[in-house]
Parts: structure tokens; sequence; C-alpha cells
């Protein structure tokens, strides 16, 4: 496996300066070159000026910063890059300059170094054409701003070496990035709709079927995006827009050419005047054929590059969510309206074009599946990865489906000797969807929460049933739903990426996929008690004191390791926990001035005066009462209170804060 350690930069233009930073961010060196003294400056200036940001605004400390910026190494010279392991080519979109750059490159660096062109507007096939070891030369297509934006598409040339693009996958998801893997094709896979969409917003002002103000609202309230066609042009330049378009135009078609006001708006010069509100050529505000346009635009052409073979559905949605921030992808999104109505809208605009209706999804029947979690077998092993990695991997009623259909597979599957549960990006589980029990109280419907419980709780206890033994492979966050399902295993791993906890009386709520009840007889109902009272988020290292996992392992950059990983003891690094069993084993919620000032409560005082009172007390009491019981009819008890604790005042503020950032406050009701 490569390492990674010391990387390169070539371009230290905007692009090629954020690709440095996330780089430098992440802990390696890099080697940022310019072919001019004033490019070289000017990127530095922007790597310090963005980290002087965060340090501002508290995300970096002074000295963290120093340490970051001591890492770059500036310089003119190519030939310093003969020790690099990777490195990223973001010159101008130059095809014949790329080319020379990469030449050169290849009698400088070692035979084993990457090559990665960031290109937007080539066929990485072409970029490759001419160099000894195209196999070595991948496209890494980053989205602006790249320091912060999380998702990168890898691209295959025509002769990449397979291999090579697994372990750059493995390793962008080490430094925070949502990898996506997108075929040799115009626009690869966001660009593909995200351009259009931008394109036909021009088309419809210069037609006079709105102003850019009003085109920009519509916008916004169909796709739930904070900011509309024209505002996002201005953000990252109008040029660039005016650039992709006439590139999809090269190799797809008239459609996909910049609207004749978008050249004339890049030969002025400046930014959109999103202040004015006037429709050109007489015409008025029509919300309606907006919305339809805009959708048509985006829906269709994300249907024709998956029709293409170019990205599936399932990645080209992570890849709308991650890195154009769309709170759901085209897909979700298409689904949501209806195939035949989307189909519609589509068909209304592609005609216009000459352009078939894609066969993906409108001539199958139906919906396109989404896979939020999905199985791998490697050897006797099989994997339930849960893979909505921009959404923290949370339990809502479509991914408990899956989960529930990807367990009866690999359950079934007799040459499955064992399974593994693990997630992409920086969660395990982190909790139940939020929005989803919202939705449900808000609409009066606690008997969907119900429901969504009670099916969740069979899972758990089929997974828990299983002669086949099952780990939880916790790199990461496992909040609430997520660590009850880790509970439900037979082995629990933890990493140094780990932070479990189980928050739900903090929000307004208890835990109830049996948190309440199986904590308890893992671990004892002081240190049970402990864990859902405070709500705190305990690491590996004191998880495996707890007994809540049974050892620490390495991270794994990719997922089909787990496959050699041996299973550990049970609790075998476990140690006694007087302290808490003292505190907390026959704390029953109290959060009265004088319970809270005892001696065994009081360091963990203020946490529990932040906790609903009502959810804390039942927790308490669940954990109490249920340890009376055998399993089964503990577990019952955790659902009979469900209606009731959703129900309350305190659940519904506590349940948006979450989502609003705000810091609740409680009336015990």
């Amino acid at each position: 496996m490569r390492a990674f350690r010391t990387v390169a930069v070539v371009g230290a233009g905007t692009m090629g300066s954020a690709i440095a930073q996330h780089f430098l961010l992440k802990g390696l060196s890099v080697r940022l070159v310019d072919a001019a003294a004033e490019g070289l400056a000017r990127g530095q200036r922007l790597i310090e000026a963005s980290l002087d940001e965060a340090v501002a605004r508290r995300l970096l400390d002074p000295s963290a910063c120093a340490a970051t910026l001591a890492r770059l190494h500036p310089t003119l010279d190519l030939a310093e890059l003969a020790d690099a392991e990777l490195v990223v080519e973001a010159v101008f979109e130059d095809l014949a300059l790329k080319r020379e750059l990469l030449g050169r490159l290849e009698g400088i660096v070692a035979p084993d170094c990457v090559l990665a062109t960031n290109t937007s507007s080539f066929r990485v096939s072409d970029v490759a054409a001419g160099l000894a070891h195209p196999q070595r030369l991948v496209g890494t297509h980053y989205f602006y701003h790249a320091a912060k934006n999380k998702l990168i598409e890898l691209i295959p040339g025509e002769r990449s070496d397979p291999e090579l693009l697994r372990e750059l996958e493995g390793f962008y998801a080490e430094l925070g990035k949502t990898p996506i893997r997108v075929a040799d094709a115009p626009g690869f896979a966001v660009n593909r709709f995200f351009v259009p969409w931008l394109n036909e917003a021009v088309r419809l002002y210069e037609e006079g079927l709105g102003s850019m103000s009003g085109i920009d609202a519509v916008a916004r309230a169909t796709f739930g995006v904070g900011m509309g066609p024209f505002a996002l042009m201005n953000a990252t330049g109008v040029p660039i827009a005016r650039h992709a378009a006439a590139g999809l135009a090269a190799r797809l078609g008239p459609f996909y050419a910049p609207a004749t006001s978008l050249c004339q708006q890049v030969e002025h010069g400046g930014d959109w005047n999103l202040g004015d509100d006037r429709v050109p050529a007489g015409g008025s505000e029509q919300p309606d054929v907006i919305r339809r346009r805009l959708l048509g635009a985006a829906l269709g052409c994300a249907a024709a590059l998956v029709s293409e073979g170019v990205c599936d559905a399932t990645a080209t949605d992570l890849g709308a969510r991650a890195g154009l921030r769309w709170p759901r992808g085209p897909f979700e999104l298409g689904a949501a309206l209806g195939t035949k109505v989307v189909a519609g809208m589509v068909g209304e605009l592609f005609a216009r074009w000459g352009l078939p209706l894609p066969a993906v999804p409108f001539a199958q029947t139906g919906a396109v599946k989404l896979e939020w979690v999905q199985t791998e077998v490697h050897g006797g092993t099989g994997l339930i990865i849960f893979n909505l990695p921009d959404r923290m991997n949370a339990l809502g009623e479509t991914v408990l489906e899956q989960l529930e259909a990807a367990w009866t597979q690999l359950a079934d599957d007799p040459a499955v000797q064992r399974v593994f549960f693990c997630g992409r990006g920086k969660a395990f589980v982190a909790g139940a969807d939020i929005r989803f029990f919202l939705d449900a109280i808000d609409a009066g419907d606690l008997e969907r929460i119900q429901a969504f419980t009670e099916r969740g709780q069979r899972l758990l206890a089929r997974i828990e049933a299983s002669a086949k033994p099952t780990c939880a492979f916790l790199d990461g966050l496992a909040l609430g739903g997520g660590l009850e399902l880790a509970l439900a295993c037979r082995y629990r791993l933890g990493t140094r990426n780990s932070s479990l906890a189980l928050p739900e009386t903090g929000i307004g709520i208890y835990p109830g996929l049996g948190g309440t009840q199986r904590s308890s007889r893992l671990l004892g109902p002081g240190v049970a008690k402990f864990l859902i009272a405070t709500g705190r988020r305990v690491d590996a290292a004191h998880a495996l004191q707890l007994g809540l996992i049974d050892a620490v392992v390495d991270p794994r950059r990719h997922l089909r390791e787990l496959a050699a990983l041996p299973l550990p003891a049970p609790q075998s690094g476990r140690c006694p926990q007087p302290e808490l069993e003292q505190a907390f084993a026959n704390y029953r919620g109290d959060l009265d001035a004088a319970t809270l000032a005892t001696p065994a409560l009081a360091p963990f005082a203020r946490e529990l005066a932040r906790k609903a009172p009502l959810a804390l007390t039942t927790a308490m009491r669940l954990v109490d009462d249920g340890r009376a019981l055998d399993l089964p009819a503990a577990l019952a008890l955790e659902l009979a209170g469900l209606k009731t604790i959703f129900a309350s005042r305190d659940a519904r503020t506590g349940l948006a804060s979450v989502l609003d950032g705000s810091r609740p406050q409680y009336l015990g009701h």
C-alpha cells in the first residue's frame, strides 16, 4: 500500500493552491510548483490567507497554522519533485500544456510515482496520450474550494492501472474527501448536469421568462439550495461556466453550448447584476416554466450520464450532495417528484434540441435503486457498508429497509461465515435521521416512528441471534442508533477515529433500539446509566476500559481488508468502574440541586443539568425495570414508551436543536 506522504501540486493558481492547502491540512509535506515567481507567490498568499481565516474563526490555532505552513515547500524547479509519491497537475486547461508538463515529469519522478491530472475539460486518455507510462496517470477532478469541498471525482484513462485507482480512492477517503468513480467522459459526472443547470438559467433569462433574482429564487426553492445559478456563477466565476459549457458542447452537441447571454457577459466582463429584477425582452416572471426547465436540464442530463454508464445513480447523487451541497441528488429528487412527472419535464426540454429521453430511469420498470447500504463478500467474510457519508450514514426508513435486505442476503448466504458492519466517511452510523423524526412529529404521525423503531428492534434481534459471528467496525462516529446496532453485534472494534455515545437524553428522547437494555447487560447498570445520562462521547481507549468495545485496531484504507482481520477476545480490555457504579447505579434521573451536588454526581452535574428531564428519568427507569426481565420483555418496555416521549414538547425542542444548532431549553413536558 502506498503511503503518499510527500505530494506535489504543479500550478499555484486558485485551484492548485487550494489542493495544496488540503494536503497540508492533512499533515502531508507538499511541494508547490509554478512556472513563474509571481504565480508561486500568489499561491502562497492564497494559502496563508485561507489559513489565517481559519485561525480567526477558531477552526485552527496559531501554532497549528504555523506547523501547517512549515510543511509547504514552494519551488520553481520541477527537479525538486524527484522524491514525490504523488504529483497533481493543476495548470491551465490547455491540452498541449498538460501533455508537455506530464511528459517532463515522467523524466523526473520515480517510476512508482503517481501522476494525476485535475482537468474538467479533457478526457484523461487524451491527456495521457504520448506518455511513456500512461498506466500511472489518473484524473482527480476537484471542486471549488478544493481545501473545503468534500467531493473528488476519480477518473481512469483507457490505460490507467485499476489497482492504482483503488489506492487513490482509499487515500482520499483517509484525507476526508468523498471520492466517486467516474468514467472518462465529457463533464465526468457532476459537471455533466450542473453546468447545463447553470446554462439553462441563462437561457430562461434571455428568453424573458424571468429575472435573474426570480430565477435564482425558483432554483433555491426547487432544489433546496442556498444559492441560485446566477449567484453561484458570480461566486465561482462567470467565465468558468462559459468555458465548461463550451467544453461539453464540443463533445455532446448544441444543447450544452453556452447561452448567448452567457458569452456576452464574459465578453463584457464582471459579474451578473443580481440586484436587477427586470425581466428582459418585455417578458414576465413564469416560475412554473422556470421550475420545469431547470428540473428538466439537471435531472435529464443526470439520467443521460447514468444511461451512458458514466457513473451509477448512487454515486451521481452523492456527487450532487457532497460537491454541490444539494440536499437531494437528482435521482432522489426525481423519485420524490415521480418518474412520470420528471419524464414529462425532461421530454419537453430535450425534444426542443432533438435529444432522446434517457433510458434510465424513464424506459425501465420501477425507480432507480440508490444503494445507501451495500454488501460485499471477500472470501468467507461479508461486509455490510453504510454508504451515506455526507449524511453521516444516518438511519432512516430507506436505510433501515436496505439494511434489513443486506442482512438477509448475507445471513442466508452459506459462503458467508461472518459479517462485519462498517461505514464510509467519518461515521459508522451517527444515529437516526433527525429530519425523519421531526417530519413525523410535525405531521402528528407518531405511529410512523413507532413502526420504524419496532422494525429496527426486530432486525437487531435477528442480528444478535445469528449463529454467524457479527462485528461492528467503529471507525468513526457511532452515536445513538449506530451504537445500538453495534451493541447487537457479537464483537465491536474501535480505532483512533472512534467516538461513541448515546446522546438521546440530551435531545429530548431516549435510546429506543435496545440501548437501555443491551448496554446494562454488557456493562452493568452504573456504566450504562453513565453513558445514557451524560451522553458523553468516549474514544476507543476509554470504550475499551468500559467494555464497550473488545479491541482497538488500526483504521483500514480499504474495507475489504477487514476480511483478514481476526476477531478479538470479548471485553479483554475491560476494567472495573467502581466510581461510575457508585455514582449512577442507583441514579433515577433527578436534576434537583441537592442530587447533583452529591459527591458522586458532582463531577457530572454540568452534563446532567443539560438533559431533558422527562427523557432522562424515563431512560433511567427503563434501565432499572428492564434488568428484572428477560431481554425480549425488556426491549418491549422501550417500545411501550416511545409515543409518550416523542409526543413531548421537549422531544420536538431537542430534535430541532440538532438541525438548527441552538441550545435547547427544556421544560420537562
